[in-house]
């Protein structure tokens, strides 16, 4: 699922909000700092001194959220002329020519988020279709390029070419389980997948998570794909006591190529179909959109400030 999720600061909120919000807070201040503090503490001896330097402090606030206001102010001002910019080319683009994410049959892809949908006026963007190379086979380099959501897509496409019935959580949490495996005709699972495409090995706790996971719903087999690979001796020793296979990026290539070459080339379409590097939300299961903050770039979710999921350009 989605990692690193991080709560935004309140001057990024601060410049993402219109310039008056700023500027409201910073008269505000003026007026509680200057006005209103003084005259709780001025009756009281003991409070005085605080009156006294909540009147002289009262700039500090006050400068801060209208620097703030003035930037937010900067801001809006550079979107509204790179729309205005790039408004002429938006009008020529035909709806056939933006990229799209292309739902697999319903019996396959259930549940699988929408694409990015545009955001007006937001200071991101989708990863350009033009810079996605060309796929033709499995590579681990090919699989690398998977965002974390087509990852797991991938998996579940996987364990359906070999036969499982394969249910899902479309988005949201997932509950330490990614896909649950059953054979046709039957209701009991006969094993669990998690999935993860971190760009850093999966250590001891996460297998350990996956297991605790196994004995909750008395499932036996327990299956962890890993794209990074495992770390330490405790992941395997731990995986054997608990019957987790480990899968790391060069055994799920080895996997997809034992199978039948028309299977092969059926979950090579269905992977890199349409915007496979742009990284979905995990609350709201639709495409993140790049964003910039004080830290440098990340992707944030579209619906901001709605979900304020987020993940770093690193992972």
């Amino acid at each position: 699922m989605g990692r690193r999720r991080k709560e935004p600061s309140l001057s990024e909120v601060l410049m993402d909000a219109p310039w008056w919000v700023s500027l409201a807070l910073a008269v505000g201040a003026y007026i509680v700092f200057r006005g209103v503090l003084p005259a709780i503490f001025a009756s009281s001896p003991v409070l005085r001194g605080i009156s006294v330097l909540s009147q002289s402090l009262a700039w500090v606030p006050t400068a801060l959220f209208g620097f703030l206001g003035v930037l937010s102010y900067l801001r809006a001002r550079s979107r509204a002329g790179a729309g205005q910019q790039d408004a002429p080319i938006r009008t020529r683009r035909s709806r056939a020519s933006r990229p799209t994410l292309s739902p697999l049959p319903p019996s396959r892809y259930s549940g699988t988020p929408a694409d990015s949908k545009e955001a007006g006026g937001a200071p991101a963007q989708t990863v350009p279709t033009s810079e996605k190379p060309e796929i033709n086979s499995w590579t681990l380099d090919a699989l690398k390029l998977l965002e974390w959501k087509r990852f797991e897509l991938l998996c579940v496409g996987y364990y359906e070419a070999m036969g499982f019935v394969v249910k899902t959580v479309p988005h949201g949490p997932d509950g330490g389980i990614d896909a649950t495996l059953y054979k046709a005709g039957l209701d009991v699972p006969v094993a669990v997948v998690q999935c993860k495409a971190w760009s850093k090995p999966v250590k001891v706790e996460q297998v350990r998570a996956l297991a605790g996971v196994m004995h909750e719903h008395k499932v036996r087999r327990g299956v962890f794909w890993s794209l990074s690979g495992f770390v330490g001796r405790p992941v395997t020793e731990s995986a054997e006591r608990a019957g987790i296979q480990l899968l790391d990026g060069a055994g799920i290539i080895d996997r997809i190529l034992a199978l039948d070459p028309h299977r092969q080339r059926t979950l090579l379409a269905q992977a890199f179909r349409g915007n496979y590097r742009t990284p979905t939300c995990a609350a709201c299961g639709v495409k993140m959109v790049e964003r910039k903050g004080p830290t440098g770039a990340f992707w944030g979710c579209q619906n901001y400030p709605g979900c304020k999921v987020r993940l770093s350009r690193n992972t």
